[in-house]
């Protein structure tokens, strides 16, 4: 499971830095309740994820190109749960509220931190996850009900022949999604038959927005996700 998601962060990471373009790239962390989604993307500080090592690359291409100009990455990290933006992972119990415009969606009021070095930033995202909403099921005694969406913004800041200073962005979004769930394999009711409706419909979502983007079409259902 690591090894696609982390190629395909490598891939975004390295897009973002050439040419200094204004780009965006997601990458999704899919698969069944216990398939060993965070643990993929998040990992250890023996065996980091795909998160982790995303980020590592990035510092490491900045650092190659430190002489072109100034850079700054941040980070942010937020659970979606049972539909809603639910909080802020790295400073839980800030209200937040998600508004759209033509530039997309935003959590306003989420903290964003300067990124510090990697081992840091490990530790950083490993107490986010502990914030995690998590419920224990017949498959998994520790099992996500949310998805957790780490943000990773890289600001260059460049002074052209005429010494203005041009500013361009970059936005790597890197996603666990919840484990897509069966009723009859978690053997739960209520509030948790609740939570697992939710994440499918949300997966299923997810999937038709997707399924959009690649057959080219002119409308994307992003309101239904």
């Amino acid at each position: 499971m690591t090894a696609p998601g982390w190629a395909t962060g490598v891939n975004v990471g390295e897009c973002k830095l050439h040419g200094y373009a204004i780009l965006q790239g997601s990458v999704f962390c899919y698969g069944a309740t216990g398939a060993g989604k965070t643990y993929a993307m998040l990992g250890t500080m023996e065996n980091p994820g795909v998160m982790v090592l995303a980020i590592k690359d990035l510092f490491t291409k900045i650092r190659q190109r430190s002489c072109d100009g100034n850079h700054v990455v941040q980070l942010s990290y937020l659970e979606v749960y049972n539909e809603t933006v639910r909080g802020d992972l790295l400073s839980p119990g800030r209200p937040l509220v998600l508004r759209g415009d033509k530039q997309g969606f935003v959590a306003t009021g989420l903290t964003q931190y300067r990124a510090y070095p990697i081992d840091e930033v490990m530790a950083l995202l490993q107490q986010g996850n502990l914030n995690r909403t998590t419920e224990p099921t017949c498959v998994n005694k520790t099992s996500s009900q949310s998805h957790a969406i780490l943000q990773v913004v890289i600001e260059y800041k460049v002074k052209d022949a005429s010494m203005n200073i041009n500013i361009r962005v970059g936005k790597l979004s890197m996603i666990d999604l919840a484990g897509s769930e069966r009723a009859l394999a978690t053997y739960q009711r209520t509030l948790r038959s609740l939570e697992g409706a939710n994440i499918n419909r949300s997966l299923l979502a997810l999937s038709s927005c997707i399924n959009a983007l690649v057959e080219g079409k002119k409308h994307i259902p992003y309101s239904i996700a």
